[in-house]
């Protein structure tokens, strides 16, 4: 038998990834016993490729999920999620509102094409939006080498200027030549941010320009995961952008 899964590890009842991340890359057996009882994974069976020496690639989704279920693999460490079957908009919709990065719609009819994204599939994601306060930048490297390479964020909250990330996509060459000519002027020597520190690379600006950025998740730490630049308000102050939701 050949099944084709994710590893998750949850915070509650939602998968994270920053816990999975804690389990990553470990050498040490004591530091996979410690965080194995403190941060369990979980496998998440969602396809079945081989079973009694056969292979099922070929079958269309719809007969190797019901192959699948029918084996009833379900354990304290691993199990199989229950199908829906359309009703997609309804599943989004449900998947933002538990705070889900998204959904995974498959034809029914397509096949496990091994090695390579088919057009079977499509992963709809769940995108936040949310203003955000530059307050710095980082210089680029590579095609962007002497200019701006990402945007440094953050929040205000009970009167301080919090750091939230850095922002190195969404861009167009003409919004970065614009970003740099608007914040050269505003250029200070000290950090405006309290409390945790952007990269010790960081040219920090004064935190009057506000803009607004699409991202997935606030991790622990309180930054955006995935950010990604949108454009700039004109229209608010920027000492009325609060955390991110």
């Amino acid at each position: 038998m050949v099944l084709d899964g994710e590893v998750v590890a949850f915070d509650g009842a939602r998968p994270s990834f920053q816990k999975l991340q804690g389990r990553m890359h470990l050498t040490s057996e004591h530091a996979v016993r410690r965080l194995a009882a403190s941060d369990p994974v979980t496998y998440i069976i969602f396809d079945l490729l081989y079973l009694d020496g056969h292979s099922l690639m070929d079958q269309p989704y719809e007969e190797r999920r019901g192959a699948l279920l029918e084996l009833g693999l379900t354990g304290p460490t691993w199990q199989t999620p229950a199908p829906h079957v359309g009703d997609g908009a309804r599943l989004l919709e449900a998947s933002k509102a538990q705070g889900l990065e998204g959904i995974i719609a498959k034809r029914l009819d397509c096949p496990y094409t091994p090695g390579r994204r088919s057009n079977g599939w499509v992963k709809v994601k769940n995108i936040r939006r949310t203003d955000a306060v530059i307050g710095g930048w980082l210089p680029g490297a590579g095609g962007r080498s002497g200019r701006l390479g990402a945007l440094v964020i953050g929040y205000w909250q009970d009167g301080e200027l919090r750091y939230s990330g850095r922002v190195g996509t969404g861009f167009t060459e003409a919004e970065l030549g614009r970003l740099g000519t608007l914040l050269e002027p505003l250029a200070r020597e000290t950090s405006p941010f309290s409390g945790r520190q952007p990269p010790k690379l960081t040219r920090f600006v004064e935190p009057s320009l506000v803009c607004v950025v699409d991202y997935s998740e606030v991790t622990n730490a309180g930054t955006l995961r995935q950010p990604s630049y949108k454009g700039l308000r004109d229209d608010i102050d920027s000492t009325q952008v609060g955390p991110p939701e």
